[in-house]
C-alpha cells in the first residue's frame, strides 16, 4: 500500500516566498505613500499662491467684466484643486496618525462653530441634538474633526437653496457612540448612491467638490474601527450615520 507524502520543505519554501512577496509589496506601498505625500505637499504651495493672487487681483475696482470672470474662475479652480490635494494628503498619511481619544459631541460643536459662516451664507438652519454624556471615542480629535468637516460640508453643499441641517449624537442599540448628519437637500439618486464613497466620484456641480471627501472619510473611519452608512431620497435629503468605537 502506498501512502501520500508531503514535502514539508517545499511547503515551507512556498510559505516563505509568499511572506517575502507580501513584505515587499507592503514596502512598495509605504514608499509610494511617502512619495505621494511629498508630491501633494509640493503642489499645495503653488496652488495657494495662485488662489491668493486671484483674490488680490479681484480687489481691483476697474477690472473689465470678462477679466473679473476669468480671475474668479482661476481662484475657484485653484481652491478646488487645493482641496483635492489636502484630501490625498490626508489619505496617504492616515497610517501615521497617533492613537487618541476625543469627545464626539464636543468635536461636533467645534466643527459647527468653524462652519457657521458657510451655513449662514447658504441660508441653512442648524439643529443640534448632542448628548454630552456619551463615553469618549477612540479616535484622535483632529482625525474626527476632519471626518465631521467633510460630512457637514457635504450636507451644506447639497442645500444650495437653503434648508435644515440636523446633527444628533447618541448611543445606538449596540451601545456605540453614533452621529447622525441629516440634510434636507437635493438627495442622491439610487443609481449613484452606491458609488459616493469611491475616490474622485462626485454628484456635485463643477467647483463644488473634489470627489475625495467621502472617500477619505470612509477610509479614516475604517482605520479607526468605525463605520459609515448612508440613506437618501432624491429631492428630499440625505442622512449619514457614523459609529465609532468608545474608549471603554
Amino acid at each position: 500500500m502506498t501512502h501520500p507524502t508531503h514535502n514539508l520543505s517545499s511547503e515551507r519554501n512556498a510559505l516563505d516566498a509568499g511572506m517575502l512577496e507580501q513584505l515587499a509589496s507592503s514596502e512598495r506601498l509605504a514608499e509610494l505613500g511617502r512619495i505621494s505625500a511629498g508630491i501633494v505637499h509640493e503642489l499645495n504651495t503653488p496652488l495657494s499662491v495662485i488662489a491668493s493672487a486671484a483674490q488680490l487681483i479681484l480687489r481691483e475696482d476697474e477690472l473689465p467684466p470678462f477679466t473679473r470672470e476669468m480671475v474668479e474662475r482661476i481662484g475657484e479652480e485653484a481652491h478646488r484643486l487645493s482641496g483635492m490635494v489636502r484630501g490625498v494628503l490626508t489619505f496617504v498619511r492616515q497610517d501615521e496618525r497617533q492613537e487618541g481619544e476625543s469627545d464626539l459631541s464636543q468635536v461636533v460643536r467645534e466643527v459647527l462653530a468653524l462652519l457657521h459662516y458657510e451655513a449662514r451664507k447658504r441660508s441653512v438652519a442648524v439643529v443640534e441634538e448632542l448628548d454630552f454624556t456619551l463615553p469618549s471615542v477612540a479616535v484622535e480629535s483632529n482625525v474626527l474633526k476632519q471626518i465631521l468637516i467633510n460630512l457637514v460640508m457635504n450636507a451644506l453643499q447639497a442645500m444650495s437653496d437653503g434648508g435644515t441641517l440636523h446633527l444628533r449624537t447618541f448611543l445606538d442599540l449596540d451601545r456605540r457612540p453614533t452621529l447622525s448628519v441629516a440634510d434636507t437637500g437635493c438627495g442622491i439618486p439610487p443609481d449613484r448612491l452606491g458609488r459616493i464613497f469611491e475616490p474622485f466620484y462626485t454628484t456635485k456641480s463643477a467647483g463644488e467638490g473634489t470627489g475625495l471627501g467621502l472617500f477619505v472619510t470612509a477610509r479614516l473611519l475604517e482605520a479607526a474601527g468605525g463605520e459609515i452608512t448612508v440613506s437618501s431620497v432624491a429631492g428630499e435629503g440625505t442622512t449619514f450615520m457614523v459609529t465609532v468605537p468608545s474608549v471603554d
